[in-house]
């Protein structure tokens, strides 16, 4: 077998404290309210590494604007990437796909802001 088959996947959480806790009694290694150098320094850590990890983020993570970010979800592979909606707002989530699943399904701009 080789090194990367038999690898194993990180589980991360990054967000916010409150959702953070519940995520670390899960099992997952969490990073709570991670700055955007903090962030970034994991990513090139596990592309560097070409490490395998399931990542969720809290959605306030995305207004950091990480160039990383963006790389691992258009490349896809050995690191998926989740989202959760915030606590204090769940009802404001948007996801980045929203607007892509809106014209898939044909429902008009407003239906694909509440999906």
């Amino acid at each position: 077998m080789s090194n990367e088959t038999q690898q194993q996947t990180r589980l991360i959480f990054m967000g916010s404290t409150s959702i953070a806790n519940g995520f670390r009694l899960i099992g997952f290694e969490t990073r709570p309210d991670p700055s955007l150098q903090e962030v970034d320094q994991l990513f090139s850590e596990l592309l560097s590494e070409r490490q395998h990890a399931f990542i969720v983020i809290d959605h306030s993570l995305e207004k950091l604007d990480s160039k990383l970010i963006r790389q691992i979800r258009n490349e896809g592979g050995r690191i998926v990437l989740s989202e959760v909606p915030s606590l204090d707002d769940p009802n404001c989530y948007q996801c980045s796909i929203d607007p892509q699943l809106s014209i898939l399904i044909g429902g008009d701009s407003e239906e694909g802001a509440q999906l």
